[in-house]
């Protein structure tokens, strides 16, 4: 079957806010956006500004995420990079600690060689650490990539396992360490991905956060890097 899993995915996120109790008491709603500029190596080295848009629900039963960033960058009026990501993540919590994953996440990058490469996966995660200042997560979860070659159009399927580590460190009062470790592990291609994080308030809404990503991907259309980095330093809206 050529329908693609992580559409069936997207399609299951509003049944399963739906399938939450109506009864439970009023959870939280947050999210922060972004801009800033970013320096970039791998497949084009350039400056590039960068958007982030983040919400979060979190309930008794199910805790909901959407986030979207963009990537763009001109140089003498030519585009010399672009990239949009989105990912969804549901939870379904078992208790305090345990949890049901599901996640989705799609990349259209311009210069990478790839239309674009999905993933879905649904697995299991447990909460190590779960304090007010210093969280950590482990997730595994078997799932599905499929990725589109820009060249060729040829469409590349694969089972993936998908592992994801997160953690995050309130250091002091405003000042907050993050890093996210992702590998999805495939018979014909892996993907790797690093994303460090050191966010510093500046007021009640507004703060300075810089960023270090890794991505790396083993397999990829001829005359492209495997390694793309970015450093990257914005200013954070939270709401």
């Amino acid at each position: 079957m050529r329908t693609s899993f992580l559409a069936v995915l997207l399609l299951s996120s509003p049944l399963a806010v739906a399938a939450e109790d109506t009864s439970e008491a009023p959870s939280a709603w947050d999210g922060s956006a972004e801009l800033g500029f970013i320096d970039t190596s791998g497949n084009t080295d350039t400056q590039s500004t960068n958007g982030a848009f983040k919400v979060k629900h979190k309930g008794q039963q199910w805790d909901k995420a959407l986030k979207l960033t963009a990537l763009t960058s001109k140089e003498d009026g030519v585009t010399s990079k672009e990239k949009y990501n989105g990912e969804i993540n549901l939870d379904r919590n078992f208790d305090a600690r345990s949890y049901l994953a599901i996640t989705g996440t799609q990349e259209r990058a311009r210069f990478s060689g790839f239309e674009y490469q999905s993933t879905a996966s649904v697995g299991y995660g447990y909460r190590v650490i779960n304090e007010d200042k210093m969280k950590l997560a482990f997730e595994a979860a078997p799932g599905y990539r499929r990725d589109k070659l820009k060249e060729s159009g040829d469409i590349n399927e694969d089972t993936i396992l998908r592992i994801d580590a997160d953690f995050s460190w309130t250091i002091q009062e405003g000042v907050e360490f993050t890093e996210e470790f992702v590998a999805e592990l495939g018979e014909e291609n892996s993907t790797y991905k690093s994303e460090t994080g050191l966010k510093s308030q500046i007021n009640g809404s507004l703060a300075t956060k810089l960023t270090y990503k890794i991505k790396y991907v083993d397999e990829v259309p001829p005359e492209n890097k495997n390694t793309d980095r970015e450093f990257g330093v914005t200013l954070v809206y939270s709401f």
